[in-house]
């Protein structure tokens, strides 16, 4: 099963339960962080949860490097719906 983690950074956005619901729909599992202030909490989250995609909807969104981020809602459920491939990169750790 796909995981996506939806993170709100630095601020909450209603949009990011909505997204959740709706890539839950779509049969993926999604992990809500919630907000996270700091592109370290992120990251940590990120690799304790080992999930396929990130979502970061709020301010700013960071660069985070090595994982695929959405940082558009309408682009991560145009993702979840149809045309996704496991990872941009390399299989996760569950799969290897």
């Amino acid at each position: 099963m796909i995981r996506v983690l939806v993170v709100e950074f630095t601020r909450l956005d209603p949009a990011a339960v909505a997204l959740g619901r709706f890539l839950r729909d779509e049969g993926l599992e999604v992990i809500h962080a919630g907000p996270l202030g700091t592109v370290e909490q992120i990251l940590r989250t990120a690799e304790q949860e080992d999930p396929d995609a990130v979502v970061v909807l709020g301010d700013e969104p960071p660069d985070l490097p090595g994982l695929r981020v959405f940082t558009d809602p309408e682009e991560a459920a145009e993702w979840a719906s149809g045309g996704r491939s496991h990872t941009g990169d390399a299989p996760s750790d569950r799969v290897r």
